[in-house]
């Protein structure tokens, strides 16, 4: 049976998608939940919104920490007078 996105929230490049076997959306037929990368890859599947909602604002801080941990170190340009 075909499986049907109806997307619910964007958190910076992700999306919060609930899933159904019908076409429209009726949240009583929700038969869970998934976080979507930005090419629309399913990343992880949750039974609630709010699990979904938990586990793609971790990944945004791990993220956040990689990229601030990577960056080099500032250089510091002195103008000559």
């Amino acid at each position: 049976m075909p499986e049907f996105c109806h997307q619910l929230l964007i958190r910076d490049r992700y999306q919060i998608v609930a899933l159904s076997q019908q076409p429209g959306f009726e949240p009583g037929e929700v038969t869970g939940f998934a976080v979507l990368s930005p090419a629309g890859d399913r990343l992880r599947y949750e039974l609630t919104l709010e699990g979904a909602r938990l586990w793609v604002d971790k990944l945004i801080e791990e993220e956040t920490l990689r990229r601030a941990e990577t960056r080099p170190p500032a250089k510091v340009i002195r103008r000559s007078r």
